[in-house]
């Protein structure tokens, strides 16, 4: 991640990791699936607002969970063509907006309309659970071997932390697609990946 962080132009290289996974995992995702070139992919993310930023939008005693769904669009084409600071500027970009102003106004959204239906042509959305902390919960029984869903559905993926038997601490990213396109989607990662090892010799 460091080395594909530092490959990026300079106004970039400070993006999270959140930022740089959802990027390549969705220009990835949308390069095997092969849509037509015009047509418009949208990824959405989850974002919670029970932190110390907005602590005065949550009802003082709640305790359940309260997050938007910020989106982004972008034609197929633009998507697959560009290099990946395409993808990592749009992810950035609908992370920055995220404020107080926002919040409230889908608030009133959904107070007025109601729970809007997503579509699911050309949709995508990921939840980042890294720090959700179930890896450090202890009923007795010591601490969990897992802690996550089982799995991905079609168009959500859940970031979990993971941890290798040597200790080292990382991100898994279950992902679902059918068996052709997951044989397409190991492929393309493999390209990439030789290409920040290509370009770490030359750099």
């Amino acid at each position: 991640m460091a080395s594909r962080r530092h490959q990026l132009p300079f106004h970039l290289q400070s993006c999270s990791t959140f930022e740089l996974i959802t990027a390549w995992l969705w220009r990835c995702r949308t390069i095997v699936l092969e849509p037509d070139p015009d047509e418009i992919v949208r990824l959405s993310f989850t974002a919670s607002v029970c932190g110390k930023h907005y602590n005065q939008l949550i009802p003082p005693g709640y305790y359940g969970n309260a997050f938007v769904y910020p989106a982004l669009c972008s034609k197929a084409d633009d998507l697959c063509r560009n290099p990946l600071e395409y993808a990592v500027e749009l992810v950035k970009k609908a992370k920055g907006e995220i404020n107080e102003e926002y919040i409230r106004s889908v608030a009133d959204l959904m107070v007025i309309g109601g729970r809007l239906k997503y579509t699911s042509e050309g949709y995508f959305t990921v939840s980042d659970n890294t720090r959700t902390g179930f890896d450090e919960v202890d009923l007795g029984w010591g601490k969990p071997v897992f802690d996550g869903i089982a799995g991905a559905l079609l168009i959500i993926s859940f970031y979990l932390k993971y941890q290798k038997r040597d200790g080292e601490i990382g991100i898994m990213v279950p992902i679902c697609l059918p068996l052709s396109t997951m044989e397409k989607f190991q492929e393309e990662m493999k390209k990439m990946k030789q290409v920040l090892s290509e370009n770490d010799e030359l750099g």
